[in-house]
């Protein structure tokens, strides 16, 4: 089982934290606000963060709908203090929901995506345990800084204990340890056209940094270049424009 990543609430290139986070720690939070529930509430959650990023802001929002991308992955997001957020590439929220019904659902994309960030960033797959791993917002705050307690006493109530939440981290939910790990991205090496296979994004700078605008799937690109960027590769178009080479993204033509 495997899930999409809603990328409409993404921060602009403009917007949150532009300094890489240390692949330590992937922190779980719940948003504590009964008042977004209903139907809908990740999409409340994910589009207020988005507004108000220079508060406090994560990676990720889930519930029983999808899973909305607010802080780009593998970036620092502002959930849980200077320290915890640097050694964090993601942080993510449970919002919260009226059934047991949309908790279960909301649950199983939650921990399908904790771990998959965990297993792409090479973090173990433990729950609140000494080292690198992943850690409540309770654990950062009994061990490093705040007074948040989450996620637990909201686990809790649906019927989730902290024991299980770690059994489930660790092997997927319903005990398999066969969750869809993250495949190894491969990049394109030589290429002159392109043709997009879902949404692509083009940017002014090659770091992409500076979002310029979104291309639907099936666009075809011509290709000035490929470049480098530090060990894989961007596409570099005539206008100086650039994006992804990513293989998942888009596909060789010529």
């Amino acid at each position: 089982m495997s899930y999409k990543l809603n990328h409409s609430y993404e921060l602009a290139g403009n917007a949150g934290d532009g300094n890489k986070a240390s692949h330590r720690y992937i922190i779980a939070h719940d948003t504590g606000n009964d008042n977004n529930k209903h139907t809908g509430s990740g999409k409340k959650e994910a589009s207020y963060m988005k507004s108000n990023w220079w508060n406090a802001y994560t990676h990720a929002i889930v519930d029983d709908k999808g899973i909305y991308i607010v802080g780009t992955p593998g970036y620092v997001a502002y959930g849980a203090g200077t320290v915890a957020n640097n050694a964090s590439p993601f942080q993510v929220e449970l919002a919260h929901v009226d059934s047991q019904k949309r908790f279960n659902e909301s649950y199983k994309r939650y921990v399908w995506v904790i771990r998959y960030y965990a297993n792409k960033y090479g973090i173990p797959l433990k729950l609140d345990g000494s080292g690198n791993g992943i850690k409540s917002h309770k654990w950062v705050s009994d061990n490093i800084w705040g007074d948040h307690q989450d996620p637990y006493g909201y686990l809790k109530k649906w019927g989730i204990s902290k024991a299980q939440f770690a059994k489930d981290l660790k092997n997927g939910i319903g005990g398999s340890s066969a969750t869809t790990p993250a495949k190894k991205a491969t990049y394109l090496k030589t290429v002159k056209q392109v043709k997009a296979k879902t949404n692509v994004t083009r940017y002014r700078d090659k770091t992409f940094k500076k979002k310029e605008r979104k291309f639907a799937k099936g666009t075809i690109f011509d290709i000035d270049s490929v470049v480098s960027y530090g060990k894989i590769t961007r596409l570099k178009l005539a206008n100086g424009l650039y994006i992804t080479s990513n293989t998942e993204y888009v596909k060789k033509l010529k």
